[in-house]
């Protein structure tokens, strides 16, 4: 079965994925322009340092990302990544590595369906919700 994983544009995807990394652990992959010689070709010599792909992989975590995108990029509120964690513990250091710099939209809180749920804007303006279900795992 096909899996689903979040692709990122950035300006700044070395600088991003670290971040992540730093945040998520993991084995985190950066590709630049300069690494593939025909793109590398075609491209002016600026971009030879910008990361044409990285991936990000932390047990079932992958987040891929990359400095080129064809469009205008804008900033938009209709994608959220959530993270899906394992325990109370996962959950508070994963709130809390994720959102100096950026901006805390619902704090870590118990809910009414048993979960611990909460949400932040990091600081490169992405949207990420947390759950914890407490009576499944």
């Amino acid at each position: 079965m096909a899996k689903l994983n979040p692709y990122l544009n950035f300006e700044n995807t070395r600088e991003a994925m670290n971040f992540y990394k730093e945040c998520l652990g993991g084995e985190l992959i950066l590709q630049t322009v300069s690494e593939m010689p025909e793109m590398a070709a075609q491209m002016p010599t600026e971009m030879k340092d910008k990361i044409l792909h990285s991936m990000l992989t932390s047990g079932d975590i992958v987040l891929m990302a990359s400095d080129l995108n064809m469009e205008k990029r804008s900033e938009g509120n209709t994608i959220h990544l959530c993270l899906n964690c394992t325990s109370d513990e996962e959950i508070n250091s994963l709130f809390a590595k994720l959102s100096p710099g950026g901006k805390i939209t619902e704090p870590l809180n118990d809910m009414p369906w048993g979960g611990k749920y909460g949400s932040l804007i990091d600081k490169f303006n992405i949207h990420w919700v947390f759950n914890f279900q407490k009576n499944i795992f």
